[in-house]
């Protein structure tokens, strides 16, 4: 914990994280939004296994334990096993560099893997894994770790969803990346509550101003809070005012995405 930081701080940095992780859609939504656009797995889209080994920094760890573990929820429900395993390899070699690998455990994962579709029961198994690693960081003094962390899953999701968007663009698919403009603001407050010297959540900060200048363009709409089912699968956020986003502003976000999630996987 930083010196001087009073728990009223900690406090509203603990509802801003909890703010942003339930805001980002859940494996189980994403990919059923990406199965109704009619979209295949693609690995190609994934951050390349073979470059585990070149993050050495703490700052590079955690953004890349963010993203591998977006990808390794990718993968999962996708049902491609062999590509979960290696992901699920990647994921815990950074957590063990960092000094967080008890939170990805054999036991957590094997549960994980079982209730891919059971979407309450998969969220409370990837919320507690992350409440672990969040935890261990804070109580360590490594908030800032935590943060890059979530910013990394962010913008790994955004990255997928945006990269999909090109070969099955949907009115739903759409609106779900409109719709992150929600938890981007509460992202940028968490990282901004961050005033020390750290050249990598600095950089950050930055990445995600510029993704709020272009999302601030965006017709957000209002979130809905009933709950519809499809093909089985529950999902949450029914009976809202659609977002809407132009093509122009849908490239823009693309382009952009891109650009910073190839800053953070090289």
């Amino acid at each position: 914990m930083e010196n001087g930081v009073d728990s009223a701080v900690q406090a509203e940095r603990m509802k801003k994280t909890k703010s942003i992780f339930y805001n980002i859609p859940s494996p189980m939504e994403t990919a059923g939004l990406l199965k109704k656009a009619g979209a295949k797995y693609n690995k190609n889209i994934l951050n390349d296994v073979k470059n585990v080994d070149k993050y050495t920094s703490a700052g590079q760890q955690a953004l890349n334990l963010g993203i591998y573990g977006a990808d390794l929820s990718y993968t999962s429900v996708f049902n491609h096993t062999q590509e979960s395993m290696f992901y699920t390899s990647c994921s815990r070699k950074l957590a063990d560099r960092l000094g967080v690998i008890s939170a990805f455990n054999d036991s957590t994962l094997e549960l994980m893997q079982s209730k891919l579709n059971d979407r309450d029961a998969l969220l409370d198994i990837v919320s507690e894994t992350y409440w672990n690693v969040d935890a261990y960081l804070k109580e360590n003094g490594r908030d800032n770790i935590s943060a890059l962390m979530i910013a990394g899953g962010w913008v790994e999701g955004l990255y997928i969803a945006t990269q999909v968007s090109k070969i099955n663009d949907t009115p739903e698919l759409r609106q779900r990346i409109a719709e992150q403009r929600i938890s981007l603001n509460d992202l940028s407050n968490l990282l901004n509550s961050y005033e020390m010297e750290d050249p990598r959540l600095t950089s950050v900060k930055g990445d995600i101003a510029s993704l709020q200048a272009l999302f601030a363009e965006v017709a957000a709409g209002t979130p809905g809070t009933a709950t519809s089912e499809e093909n089985g699968v529950a999902v949450i956020g029914a009976g809202g005012t659609a977002a809407t986003l132009t093509d122009a502003q849908l490239s823009a976000i693309r382009d952009k995405t891109a650009e910073i999630r190839t800053t953070y996987i090289n």
